[in-house]
């Protein structure tokens, strides 16, 4: 247990533009003309990244009913603390470039916070699995770091509390199944142990999303990810 993560609230933690493309196996080509949402997208500056190629991206996360101030404050905070879990797990979680990858999580959280500021219709208060969407609104949903990564601690997942257990992830699905027009794709889908697997509630969900009328598969990713066994997305695609 010791060289695993574990935190007790769902961390403010972000990544840019380029690393949602390699987290879930897309080229900038296949979001163009498509609208995006990111749930939840936290700091990441993926929203603002996209909006600047032109492409119609939408973030919602339960944070943002608050101020720059407040979001900047919590943001820098969980950066660090997060900093300092992975640093104390090397085993399970080790990153080639650990001052890069660092930098990396700061940019984005000042580039999310640039344009939170001034795009704020982009960023919509809202949590699963009750979304402030209509049916279908969106032709692509991105769901990064939250199901599966924050399962409880004794059920795979990295998060001190059942909040997120089995019976929410199913719920969760269910509304991402909902509001994506023609796709979803989920990251990560590997279990926060010392053997890399397959997270005990990957299987359930996949079938759960094909009950909604989607195919389902496991795409490898191109993110440099601890698991490169398991490092793959789920990828949702709608039939029907």
């Amino acid at each position: 247990m010791s060289d695993r993560l574990k935190f007790d609230h769902v961390v403010f933690f972000g990544r840019n533009f380029d690393e949602y493309l390699q987290l879930f196996a897309l080229d900038a080509k296949d979001l163009e003309g498509r609208r995006v949402l990111d749930c939840p997208s936290g700091p990441c500056s993926f929203v603002a990244d996209s909006h600047e190629r032109g492409i119609d991206a939408t973030g919602v996360d339960p944070m943002y009913g608050k101020s720059v101030e407040e979001l900047s404050k919590e943001g820098a905070r969980d950066i660090e603390n997060g900093l300092e879990q992975l640093r104390a797990a090397p085993t399970t979680h080790p990153i080639s470039d650990f001052e890069g990858y660092a930098q990396r999580k700061r940019e984005a959280l000042k580039g999310f916070l640039a344009d939170y500021s001034a795009h704020r219709s982009r960023y919509i208060e809202g949590r699963l699995p009750n979304l402030p969407f209509a049916n279908r609104s969106f032709d692509l949903v991105l769901s990064a770091h939250l199901l599966f990564a924050y399962s409880p601690i004794d059920e795979d997942g990295m998060l001190d509390s059942r909040v997120f257990d089995r019976t929410w992830h199913h719920e969760a699905v269910r509304e991402l199944a909902r509001v994506a027009g023609r796709e979803i794709r989920l990251y990560p889908t590997v279990a926060n142990v010392p053997e890399p697997r397959r997270h005990r509630y990957a299987e359930g969900v996949a079938a759960d999303l094909c009950a909604n009328g989607f195919q389902v598969a496991f795409v490898a990713s191109r993110y440099d990810q601890f698991a490169p066994k398991y490092n793959d997305c789920l990828v949702a695609t709608r039939l029907v």
